[in-house]
């Protein structure tokens, strides 16, 4: 039986499974996306009291299995440390855990995505620019899955991006100038250079938000985030 030994895991999501046990969405650096039968986790037993504890989301474990199917088998899990989110911050952590759930592949190793997710949840504990958090996050996700934004060129003609044009996002082409086709919103020239330097201040941040949605919506297609959901039904009404 393939058993795995100790690896270190980030809990992306819990839910019930069958009478007493639980299916647990893990995140490694190793082995990727994949899944666990937590067995017993919510019987009434003691037993599995440590477990209840440590699988909680965005907690950091170190995680023992074994099983070669999709759906492995949980022998022990330790917790190692613990990132708590409140208010917001919770909500932006649902978001990114959702977009790995998403768009990663099972069983797909992405060690430099897992150091990204290690960094946007220290810096949505920090509570240090939630909104530039996300950003960061989406378009280093973009980097790595090979969709990256190229802030410094138009995709069609090959040259420079100008400060004084406007250009059009497409999903299948990337920056375009804006005098070449139609599109539905146009990005500046000015802000997309400000954005290719990491530069997030003033109206970048929004471009920014616009941009990565716009990225993202072509990957996630028309099936709506849980999350957005979530958090718009938390907002107050009027």
């Amino acid at each position: 039986m393939y058993r795995v030994d100790g690896e270190a895991c980030f809990v992306l999501h819990i839910r019930p499974y069958r009478d007493t046990s639980a299916l647990v969405n893990f995140f490694s650096p190793n082995y990727g996306r994949f899944t666990c039968v937590a067995k017993g986790l919510r019987g009434s037993g003691k037993s599995r009291q440590s477990w209840r504890a440590a699988l909680q989301a965005f907690n950091l474990v170190s995680v023992t299995w074994q099983g070669r199917s999709e759906l492995k088998t949980l022998l022990d899990v330790q917790e190692q440390a613990r990132y708590s989110l409140q208010g917001k911050a919770l909500f932006c952590g649902l978001y990114i855990n959702e977009l790995l759930e998403r768009l990663l592949h099972a069983n797909d190793p992405h060690p430099d995505i897992f150091v990204l997710y290690t960094q946007c949840l220290s810096r949505l504990v920090s509570g240090a620019g939630l909104e530039e958090s996300l950003r960061l996050f989406e378009f280093g996700l973009l980097e790595q899955l090979g969709y990256g934004l190229n802030f410094s060129h138009c995709n069609r003609s090959g040259q420079a991006i100008r400060p004084d044009k406007y250009y059009f996002f497409f999903a299948d082409e990337g920056l375009v100038l804006a005098d070449e086709s139609v599109g539905a919103r146009p990005f500046s020239g000015a802000i997309l250079l400000q954005l290719g330097n990491g530069d997030f201040s003033g109206e970048a941040l929004l471009a920014a938000k616009g941009l990565s949605r716009l990225a993202l919506h072509n990957l996630l297609g028309d099936k709506p985030l849980r999350s957005r959901a979530l958090f718009a039904a938390t907002l107050p009404s009027g």
